[in-house]
């Protein structure tokens, strides 16, 4: 099954297809979900509804919007996140008439971060849009909002996806366990991760760090396996939280969520008490911190495991 084929039969997009087929869909909505690939592609299949007036074709117009060619759904920012420029030229190309449908749509993905000044420009197309054109947001933290914004908008907190549902979406992938236990519920991340072809081995490598990680003459080592997956800098820190929560499920006897490798995450637990484990937990949050102001990516992930080793031995 593919996203969209998934996204269909969400109770989300079931909900915005009604509202759409009844005409009483906001002009200006905000769809909410940490996962912005799922979010983005439910603005693209919401276009299409609005389009052919709350109807499911499979129609030219459904081929051009997914594809992200139709004339008259824009979408934005035009680079990483909504600027200015990018706002003006919404406002502008609002008042320009419809090329080829009836309405005109614009997505906005990420709205959240971007700059207060692109959202401000905003505040009155998305107050009084013009007639037939149509205003999609999507936003991983409505905080990061402005409260203004926010009060133009019908929001929609999107739900994430059962394990039942997700396992249908993977098919039988191998790493189906592991995918699972990380994406949390979303299915683009679901997607992106069953797309990892080096998944496997980049979660082992990460699991034989914490295991086996013993004395700081082996952080080089250890620091140079990991430094190889770099790019997935995400997923190596949510690696690491993944298998410290099933240690501390091992500790307090709960059900670990990698059945598969619960004989050497059990072993492992026995170098690491609850109070090591918890710190840790913290330690990941900082690292997260870093990355977001760019500190060189070796350097945290040296002094991360530096750090492990060193609460590891003062929680004993």
């Amino acid at each position: 099954m593919d996203i969209i084929n998934a996204i269909l039969k969400t109770k989300d997009y079931n909900l915005l297809k009604r509202e759409t087929k009844e005409n009483s869909l906001a002009k200006a909505i905000m769809l909410i979900s940490k996962d912005s690939l799922f979010s983005y592609n439910l603005a693209k299949l919401l276009a299409i509804l609005i389009l052919n007036d709350g109807e499911e074709i499979e129609n030219e117009t459904y081929q051009r919007v997914i594809l992200s060619s139709h004339p008259d759904v824009k979408v934005y920012p035009q680079k990483d996140k909504l600027l200015v420029a990018d706002s003006e030229e919404i406002v502008l190309e609002s008042y320009i008439r419809p090329i080829q449908a009836e309405k005109k749509i614009f997505i906005i993905k990420d709205f959240d971060i971007s700059t207060e000044s692109a959202q401000n420009k905003l505040l009155k197309i998305l107050e009084e849009p013009p007639k037939n054109v149509y205003m999609i947001l999507t936003c991983s933290n409505i905080n990061q909002v402005l409260p203004t914004i926010r009060s133009r908008c019908n929001k929609y907190e999107l739900s994430k996806f059962d394990q039942g549902s997700l396992s249908k979406f993977l098919n039988d992938n191998p790493n189906n366990e592991l995918i699972l236990a990380l994406c949390d519920g979303y299915l683009g991340k679901a997607e992106k991760l069953a797309k990892m072809s080096n998944l496997r081995e980049l979660f082992l490598n990460t699991l034989a760090t914490l295991a086996e990680l013993s004395s700081s003459k082996e952080v080089l080592k250890y620091s140079k396996k990991i430094l190889e997956y770099k790019e997935h800098f995400n997923q190596i820190i949510e690696i690491l939280s993944l298998v410290l929560e099933d240690m501390l499920a091992v500790k307090v006897k709960a059900e670990c969520k990698l059945k598969e490798y619960q004989d050497v995450i059990t072993k492992a637990s026995d170098n690491y008490s609850i109070k090591a484990i918890c710190q840790i937990q913290e330690l990941l949050d900082q690292a997260c911190k870093e990355q977001t102001y760019n500190v060189n990516t070796t350097l945290i992930i040296e002094n991360l495991l530096l750090n492990i080793l060193e609460v590891k031995f003062l929680c004993k």
